[in-house]
């Protein structure tokens, strides 16, 4: 006769069955974590923190900290460049040997900066480390600026001429760019676990802040920008906007013959006239006032003879637009004057 006892046995001794043996996983190895826990790390996090300092103020710092110590703007630039050519050529073991930085002359000159393309990708930044490494090594300072060479096709510097309406001029990145440039691919590598980005802009600032001669907070200023952009729809484009300041500041505005600035934005707006200078400093702070991207572009311009003369670029609709507002004939985009025999930069702020 069948028992509970023996049933409760049956029931017991099935439940202690071994389980089938699991297949064996293979062994994966772990993605290893990204730390900046050395001298290198840390310059590398002070040099992303510089650029933090760029992206709120407009400028980078004089100067920065790194484990108590401070390291100047030619430290920085020189640290820059070590630490892309020392990632580059050993990138999981960069931090390991401690880099001294360079100690080198910054200067920071304003002038020489042509360069066309708004974004510079890895192979052109790391052409212009090296260069400035190189010279910095050689004479104890850096360059006013790096040449992109337009001649040699083979070069990893290589970059088309730029052509200023009929003239051609070579791709030059001053130093205060360049830096600009170092800190953002530096940051971009801090913050994106030791990647290195494609490209990044090659702009040294937004072209949108108030400087001396171009406030954009003015009474004076924003008064002429809302004339401006009266009868404009709601929904406007940049490139209307901008048009629209254009054809006001050419129209509404007379051209006097004088050297350098001499009223700035609010005294050309309430004269109505002023030389070049004046009249660019006006027509970018009522750009940078309406959101409009807006620079200076000075150069020795063709008319019927070669002179000196400073013009408004203006950004839309993912373009610059050369916009002179000094003479009657011109239009949005197409100046009268015939090309530059020199072109001296492009400029955030006018300094004469």
């Amino acid at each position: 006769m069948f028992s509970l006892l023996a049933a409760a046995s049956v029931i017991i001794a099935c439940s202690c069955q071994p389980k089938p043996a699991e297949p064996e996983k293979p062994d994966t190895p772990e993605k290893p974590v990204f730390t900046l826990d050395s001298f290198n790390g840390s310059f590398a996090k002070a040099i992303s923190a510089a650029y933090d300092t760029f992206e709120s103020t407009g400028s980078l710092p004089v100067a920065i900290n790194v484990d108590g110590i401070r390291y100047t703007k030619g430290h920085m630039t020189a640290m820059a460049c070590q630490l892309i050519a020392a990632i580059d050529a050993d990138p999981e073991h960069w931090q390991d040997n401690e880099i001294e930085p360079l100690s080198c002359t910054f200067g920071d000159d304003y002038r020489w900066n042509t360069f066309d393309p708004d974004e510079i990708d890895m192979q052109h930044i790391r052409f212009m480390a090296g260069r400035m490494l190189d010279y910095a090594k050689k004479y104890g300072a850096f360059p006013n600026y790096v040449t992109f060479p337009s001649d040699d096709t083979t070069s990893p510097g290589y970059l088309p001429q730029l052509t200023m309406v009929v003239t051609k001029h070579d791709n030059l990145m001053n130093l205060r760019a360049c830096m600009v440039v170092l800190a953002r691919t530096i940051h971009y590598f801090v913050n994106n676990e030791g990647k290195w980005p494609e490209k990044v802009s090659s702009w040294p600032s937004s072209y949108l802040g108030k400087t001396r001669n171009c406030p954009i907070d003015d009474p004076v200023v924003l008064a002429a920008r809302d004339a401006a952009l009266k009868g404009l729809p709601a929904d406007a484009t940049a490139r209307q906007k901008a048009e629209a300041i254009y054809t006001y500041a050419r129209d509404e505005w007379e051209w006097e013959d004088y050297m350098n600035t001499k009223k700035g934005a609010v005294g050309t707006i309430n004269a109505k006239g002023g030389n070049c200078c004046d009249l660019t400093h006006a027509t970018l702070a009522m750009c940078r006032a309406a959101g409009i991207p807006a620079r200076y572009l000075h150069g020795q311009c063709h008319y019927s003879h070669v002179i000196g003369h400073v013009i408004p670029e203006i950004y839309a609709d993912g373009k610059w637009w050369i916009a002179d507002p000094s003479n009657n004939n011109s239009t949005f985009g197409t100046p009268t004057w015939k090309g530059m025999e020199t072109f001296n930069g492009r400029y955030y702020e006018l300094e004469f």
